[in-house]
């Protein structure tokens, strides 16, 4: 019957209490979700523990080995083994706890959880004792308990993890990818607690390593380089029962993604949209469209106005007049980019536009790609990032400020075809190719107006710009192999510690794809050679937007993110030949009307839409050259 229990016969399935094994994995599940939760937990416990010192350690993406080591307080060896029994706990003793929570555990869910699904072994010994204690347990089974000589503080190691349930393992990714995850929950704890000193060792080479000295911009500069540290503008202030400190990114300096937005609140690491947003939009009239800017931002909060206990992992938390906080955020990071040092450098101004700009940069033959890459070491000078990342928009704004709403006309240029044919060749409204157009003038620096047998047309000219570069590169590539460009000298590149493990392992890709890339030293690397078109300065913005975007083929990736690096930007000012350049470019390739992205690039506004608007009788003549 279609009522039957499955495991009984029984008509109606009968309640049951799960057997411990059962139960233990099934809380397991909620807490260890993958190798990086093992790794927060444990450092989670070992913040809330006082150490200064931390280490970890991680082999075979976290499924074969992961060790954390802490000088913290250490365990009472009565009570080591309870640190194993579920919800047994010392950081709180009643319900009313919960309101008011200062450390970043709380539940007693961590130690069983990880134990239900791996074999763990804990050394541990108060300052105080002479002797620590070592416990083991495996597959949330009984616990063994010795007595032996060990360092005072603890040390967790974790192996075999998801060996007794093999279908948690199918769903993880491969070890590389589950490392990467490893490292960025490293790189957080880190900057959420500058007074610590980090230690993380992958496959048994050093990746990390911070000075625990409290300074939180000498470990944003230990994670993701020196570069970087020195150009983030520093943000502070404070509310009614808050305080938020931090450093934002000034606007020349923005991501593909958001991988380097870090906000703690009371040293543990969230994810809010809210707050999120509210500092991104601070930055959406001041970096290009679909980028992102970076901030490590600090919020100590009275733990009475939030509540943590409302997320399975503790990564999100629920504020008290959310609202409020987010506008007060966004006004202090508002004014950090309103200060002299949010101005640009001078190497950052962006390069004025010439119609040498749409041919796109001269670059090595195909050939070169056969030349010996054999190149004799030169020590190379740490630059700024400013040299590296070039502003998206001209230096002459306040002249752009007057200028809004006003359309430049085109003057009549003998290079630009008059079109005469516009009068008579008709236009099949179902083709994808564009019809011959006439530029007639800019319009607030962003888009082109042009006439057309049928209407005006409306061109975003970085939209279309870039479906131009997408179409040609494309067919340059078509041949199997991307032609690289030589780099004199080589770029020298610091990487922060999670991006130093995508690259690493997708380095045959990058070399196929025209990325000649050795290692420099610990997180630092030489790039020697990039794919033709990519633009001069903007060789350390493509490289780590391709490694940051997973979610396409390497070669559709690499495409769109040089396609949109070298088009021309909203806000550059083109003259009458460069309009009518591109349009004619445009109107040569088969999918003129959007971007590689799919945003729109064309928009029409026909004839008859046109008389509508001024009450002109419909089915006027056709539209004439002067």
């Amino acid at each position: 019957m279609a009522g039957d229990d499955p495991l009984t016969g029984e008509l109606c399935p009968r309640i049951a209490i799960l057997d411990a094994e059962t139960a233990n994995q099934i809380a397991a599940g909620e807490v260890v979700e993958r190798p990086a939760s093992v790794v927060k937990e444990l450092v989670e416990n070992s913040l809330d523990a006082a150490a200064r010192h931390i280490a970890i350690e991680v082999k075979g993406g976290g499924l074969t080995l992961i060790r954390v080591r802490d000088d913290g307080w250490g365990i009472n060896p009565e009570d080591a083994p309870l640190a194993f029994a579920r919800h047994a706990t010392s950081k709180i003793r009643r319900a009313n706890d919960l309101w008011g929570i200062t450390t970043l555990g709380f539940r007693g869910e961590a130690l069983p959880s990880i134990a239900a699904v791996a074999r763990v072994e804990m050394d541990t010994r108060p300052p105080g004792e002479t002797a620590g204690v070592r416990v083991r347990i495996a597959g949330g089974g009984e616990p063994e308990i010795t007595a032996i000589g060990c360092p005072p503080g603890t040390t967790v190691t974790v192996t075999d993890l998801f060996y007794n349930t093999p279908a948690r393992r199918q769903y993880l990714k491969k070890p590389a990818s589950e490392a990467r995850a490893v490292v960025a929950a490293v790189e957080r704890l880190a900057l959420a607690h500058p007074e610590v000193a980090f230690n993380l060792h992958l496959e048994g080479k050093r990746l990390l390593s911070t000075p625990g000295n409290s300074d939180l911009q000498a470990v944003v500069a230990a994670i993701y380089g020196l570069e970087t540290g020195r150009e983030l503008l520093p943000l502070a202030g404070e509310g009614e029962g808050w305080t938020l400190k931090g450093f934002i990114s000034p606007p020349w300096l923005h991501r593909a993604g958001r991988s380097q937005q870090v906000l703690t609140v009371n040293g543990r690491y969230i994810f809010n949209r809210l707050l999120t947003r509210a500092v991104e939009e601070c930055y959406q009239a001041v970096i290009p469209s679909g980028r992102h800017p970076l901030f490590i931002l600090q919020l100590t909060i009275d733990p009475r106005l939030v509540d943590v206990n409302v997320h399975p992992a503790k990564l999100e938390v629920r504020f008290q007049q959310e609202y409020e906080l987010a506008r007060q955020i966004a006004a202090l990071v508002n004014r950090a980019l309103h200060t002299p040092r949010a101005v640009a450098p001078a190497t950052t101004a962006a390069a004025p536009v010439t119609t040498g700009r749409l041919e796109g940069r001269k670059t090595a033959a195909p050939g070169a790609l056969q030349q010996d890459f054999a190149f004799q070491r030169k020590e190379v000078q740490a630059r700024f990032w400013g040299e590296y990342i070039l502003k998206e928009r001209p230096a002459d704004e306040e002249n752009r400020a007057e200028k809004v709403g006003e359309v430049r006309a085109v003057k009549p240029d003998k290079e630009i075809d008059t079109r005469s044919d516009l009068q008579t060749e008709p236009v099949d409204a179902n083709s994808q190719v564009l019809p011959p157009l006439r530029a007639i003038g800019q319009l607030l620096n962003t888009y082109i107006l042009a006439e057309g047998m049928d209407g005006l047309y409306i061109i975003d000219q970085h939209a279309a710009h870039e479906r131009c570069r997408f179409e040609s590169l494309q067919q340059r590539v078509n041949s199997g192999s991307w032609p690289a460009q030589m780099l004199e000298p080589p770029l020298t590149l610091h990487l922060a510690p999670a991006m130093t493990v995508k690259l690493v392992e997708q380095i045959v890709t990058l070399r196929e794809l025209g990325f000649i890339v050795e290692t420099f030293g610990a997180n630092s690397f030489l790039l020697r050679s990039v794919p033709s078109g990519v633009p001069p300065g903007k060789e350390r913005e493509v490289l780590e937007d391709f490694l940051a975007d997973e979610n396409l083929p390497a070669e559709e990736r690499l495409l769109k993110i040089l396609s949109c690096h070298g088009a021309i930007k909203a806000g550059d000012t083109l003259s009458g030949v460069e309009m009518q350049k591109l349009l004619d470019e445009l109107q040569k390739i088969s999918r003129p009307y959007t971007c590689p992205h799919g945003r729109p690039a064309v928009v029409r506004l026909d004839r008859s839409t046109l008389a509508r608007y001024f009450h002109r009788p419909q089915g006027a003549a056709a539209l004439r050259m002067p």
